[in-house]
């Protein structure tokens, strides 16, 4: 084996790729959380184990990680150091870890950030060397005959257009009418009918609507990593799961898609809200370079269309998946137990629902559920990078808890951010939430002696604290996991039952500090959001299933295009974020959170060039 093929052979870990390394161990309590390989290169233990190996061609030895193969191109990273806690430990922790593609991370958190790019500000010569490094020099260069703007970059010489402007179309006066038809559940046919206008012209202006709220929030929120500062933000994230239609008779099959979002508990904002679909990829070009230069011998996180589903790795994964039968939990802590094992299992292939109902998009190209959760926290990171700490609420969901790790490692190494897991009884019928709302009054009448009823906001808050403080010496841990459950003892109509864990270090705080972050851990900001744009966008409205199509649906209301799903999520979240006033405090969330003075006309979204200036 030549010098030369090894030097070409790619990397067994991948490298890091502007600034972004997902891989590396994700357990919070080993010695090498978040040690990435460049970072582990550079320590005395790894130089000793390799001082004898310079210039000879011997791989080196990595003292901290394994390389394990596993089937089907997958390759995981193995801790060392969790496989000796692991056999130290009765409950086990996970050891293994995927590896994932961090060129492909970096593709895909650029596809979903890149609405914050200041107009001209991006030189889109990919071969620049500005590029590269992410540091632009961009002049403008007058416009084009129709008034695009063009710019040039200082370093690699080459012109380019910016966005075009957005020209005067008819009946222009119904612009606004047309927004509050779609934040008000109309169905695009109903549109059609209500205001006269051809299907032609209502996708039109539905994307002068949505290019105009995308242009509007991003002058909003670049000032959340530009000028503001907070001291804390406590943050939930869950994801929603929707199907657009098929295409063709011939092929009854769904495109399931997973939005994922995130909201301040405080404010109620929803900072993101990322769809694992990208309607920039040709199929068809994609599928016939992938064969050309033969992608899918390489291993999964050495391809270059790592983040994209093909469709040979799509049929041949819906044949790998083990179909697991549906296991009743009688209690939370029962159900904790059922989805922490089926966790470690899914970190070891996709976290999709991937069903013989299933197929990927015709137009545009659906990406693996992985690399848009980890885009979204590298967002989230950008967004919140001005806030002295953030806490992390997540629901019990597979890899959720794997990529805010892998994301944010930085600031958890540094004390600066925290996760928790969260997760309720959700099939509970309302009375069977209200006998659980009883259960936990009367649990804390018999705690303090007092009805719940006649205790104050402060002193609910100091009853449950007390509570919670004594059950964090007897926590529930999962067979399977080392993480410990404390239940929240506080009655909630909306959360019944609930349930959190944190998993990164919170012994350093005291005991009362603890209660509190425990206390306020909650998916309520979030899930009312994917609550109201169920109810007020009609292609979120849940499908109906019958018995007679074999779990095949077909919802009258769903896209057969899916970035018909991006493009309303987009809008309803620049609606309900800058223009819907919370009857119970009387503010939209941008004005709690502080970036908005008032509620905000729709016409000043709408014509925001205008109000701008």
């Amino acid at each position: 084996m030549s010098k030369i093929y090894c030097q070409d052979k790619p990397p067994r870990i991948p490298k890091e790729f502007k600034g972004i390394q997902v891989n590396c161990c994700k357990f919070t309590r080993c010695e090498n959380f978040g040690l990435t390989p460049e970072q582990a290169q550079e320590t005395e233990l790894y130089k000793e184990y390799n001082k004898n190996k310079v210039n000879r061609q011997v791989r080196e030895s990595n003292p901290y990680y394994l390389i394990t193969g596993g089937l089907n191109g997958v390759s995981s990273l193995k801790c060392r150091s969790c496989e000796v806690i692991n056999l130290n430990s009765k409950n086990k922790n996970q050891v293994h870890y995927i590896i994932k593609s961090n060129q492909s991370v970096h593709e895909e958190y650029d596809r979903i950030s890149s609405y914050l790019n200041s107009p001209g500000s991006i030189c889109l010569n990919k071969k620049c060397l500005s590029h590269d490094l992410q540091k632009y020099n961009i002049k403008k260069k007058g416009t084009t005959a129709k008034g695009t703007p063009r710019y040039q970059c200082n370093d690699c010489g080459k012109t380019f257009t910016g966005k075009p402007i957005n020209r005067p179309h008819e009946q222009s006066e119904m612009n606004k009418l047309f927004f509050k038809e779609l934040v008000g559940k109309s169905p695009l046919r109903q549109i059609e009918f209500k205001l006269e206008m051809s299907m032609g012209m209502i996708y039109r202006r539905l994307d002068f609507i949505h290019n105009q709220c995308m242009a509007f929030v991003a002058d909003r929120e670049r000032k959340l990593y530009e000028s503001k500062s907070f001291d804390r933000l406590y943050l939930c994230t869950d994801r929603q799961v929707h199907k657009s239609n098929w295409t063709n008779r011939k092929n009854k099959r769904n495109c399931e898609f997973y939005g994922i979002g995130t909201a301040d508990l405080g404010s109620d904002y929803i900072f993101a809200f990322n769809f694992n679909y990208d309607p920039d990829m040709d199929p068809k070009a994609v599928e016939a370079e992938a064969l050309l230069i033969e992608d899918s011998k390489e291993r999964n996180h050495n391809r270059k269309f790592a983040r994209l589903w093909l469709k040979s790795d799509f049929e041949a994964a819906k044949n790998r998946k083990r179909q697991r039968k549906a296991k009743a939990a009688g209690s939370q802590e029962e159900y904790i137990d059922i989805k922490t094992s089926e966790g470690f299992a899914d970190e070891m292939s996709s976290s999709e629902n991937l069903g013989k109902d299933t197929d990927i998009p015709v137009n545009g190209m659906e990406v693996h559920n992985e690399y848009t959760m980890i885009a979204h926290f590298l967002l989230l990171k950008k967004l919140t990078r001005n806030a002295d700490k953030t806490r992390f609420y997540l629901d019990l969901d597979s890899g959720m808890k794997t990529w805010y790790l892998a994301t944010f490692k930085e600031e958890i190494l540094a004390g600066k951010s925290d996760g928790f897991l969260v997760t309720m009884e959700k099939e509970m019928t309302v009375d069977y939430k209200r006998t659980a709302i009883r259960e936990a009054k009367n649990n804390i009448k018999e705690f303090c002696g007092i009805p719940y009823s006649s205790l104050t906001h402060q002193e609910r808050h100091r009853v449950v604290n007390d509570m919670i403080i004594e059950n964090i010496g007897s926590p529930f841990i999962p067979s399977k996991s080392v993480d410990a459950w404390i239940r929240n003892p506080m009655p909630f109509m909306n959360e019944p039952e609930k349930m959190i864990s944190a998993f990164t270090n919170i012994d350093r705080y005291d005991l009362e500090h603890q209660a509190n972050l425990l206390r306020k851990g909650s998916l309520h900001s979030i899930d009312r959001f994917f609550m109201q744009i169920r109810r007020k966008v009609y292609m979120f409205e849940r499908p109906i299933h019958s018995g007679s199509n074999q779990n095949r649906v077909w919802n009258g209301y769903s896209p057969y295009n899916p970035v018909m799903y991006q493009k309303l999520a987009d809008i309803f979240r620049v609606f309900y974020n800058y223009c819907q006033v919370s009857k119970k405090y009387k503010q939209t969330p941008a004005m709690r959170l502080g970036l908005a003075k008032g509620p905000v006309d729709i016409e000043k979204i709408l014509y925001f060039e205008k109000y701008k200036k």
